[in-house]
């Protein structure tokens, strides 16, 4: 009896030990098979509208308009990489940011074309201006220069403190502390620009980059066309009315748009313009719906520049 036992137990052990080797080498392949599992930068459409959800009603007319293949994603439609930098206090400006998709939506129809956020061709641009431009970054040069002798520190304030020490330094002479101070100074090169504007306090991005620059990343991602529009604020001033009963401000905010809309495959710009235009608003501030009504503004000027032919 023990011996049928032992040999049933003996028995039971290999049958397990065949067992979890198997699921060790079955972990060791899902192990591999995730391994090989790479990230990538989704290309995403813009949205026909800034609120607009794909509800299953709107699939089902869709696909009864197009068929049983509906473009809903870029299909074969010509794909436009859009990427919108600049002066931080615009970027930031989700109005801002919004008024120029909704411009570039009207004007591009998402029946004919395919309106991509450039995340990849950004991404490939900031590279090459890591790669190519990192020798030419401006320096800080700071300088020290002496100033004498500093009066001593007293704890004493006021009006007594003062006819005190005029007192002192009129019977004992004026007397100093020994301590020798330095002005520190430093003045900051730096490059400008591509179109020679000067780079503020942020990254400078897109700054160094160059058509053939939008070229290469746009056929490198697989666009039809690359749309950049770079922002830069210039001068605002706000004027004041006294009427008899109030008062009331106006502000004035003017805007640079920088655009550059490169076709990919000739190498060239089919559209390249600096527009400056104006905002105005009453008794705000020179944020906010100004900059949002000059770059309306300019992209209503820019679009009808350009004309689709269908």
């Amino acid at each position: 009896m023990k011996r049928i036992l032992s040999f049933a137990m003996s028995i039971m052990m290999a049958c397990s030990v065949c067992f979890f080797s198997d699921i060790i080498f079955v972990q060791e392949d899902n192990i591999a098979e995730a391994a090989q599992v790479e990230p990538q930068l989704a290309q995403r459409e813009l949205k026909k509208s800034k609120n607009y959800q794909v509800g299953s009603a709107y699939e089902r007319a869709h696909k009864l308009i197009y068929g049983e293949n509906p473009p809903i994603g870029p299909g074969n439609r010509p794909r436009i990489a859009v990427i919108v930098n600049g002066d931080e206090n615009l970027v930031v400006e989700d109005r801002v940011k919004n008024e120029i998709y909704s411009q570039l939506r009207q004007k591009f129809p998402r029946e004919y074309f395919a309106l991509m956020k450039g995340t990849d061709v950004n991404t490939k641009l900031l590279q090459y201006a890591e790669e190519t431009y990192y020798n030419q970054r401006g320096t800080m040069t700071v300088t020290e220069s002496g100033t004498g002798s500093l009066p001593p520190k007293s704890p004493d304030s006021g009006a007594v403190s003062v006819v005190l020490h005029g007192v002192t330094d009129f019977l004992f002479g004026k007397q100093d502390s020994g301590a020798t101070g330095t002005t520190v100074t430093a003045s900051h090169s730096d490059k400008v620009d591509v179109d020679g504007l000067p780079v503020a306090m942020q990254p400078r991005g897109l700054a160094d980059m160059r058509r053939e620059d939008f070229v290469r990343a746009g056929h490198e991602c697989g666009y039809d066309y690359v749309f950049v529009a770079t922002l830069t604020q210039g001068k605002g001033r706000d004027a004041r009315h006294n009427f008899v009963l109030f008062n009331s401000v106006t502000n004035y905010q003017n805007v640079w748009l920088r655009l550059r809309f490169v076709d990919v495959q000739s190498g060239d710009y089919l559209y390249r313009n600096d527009i400056a235009v104006q905002g105005k608003a009453h008794n705000g501030s020179r944020t906010g719906r100004v900059y949002q009504r000059a770059v309306h503004k300019a992209m209503q000027e820019a679009m009808n520049d350009i004309e689709i032919v269908r």
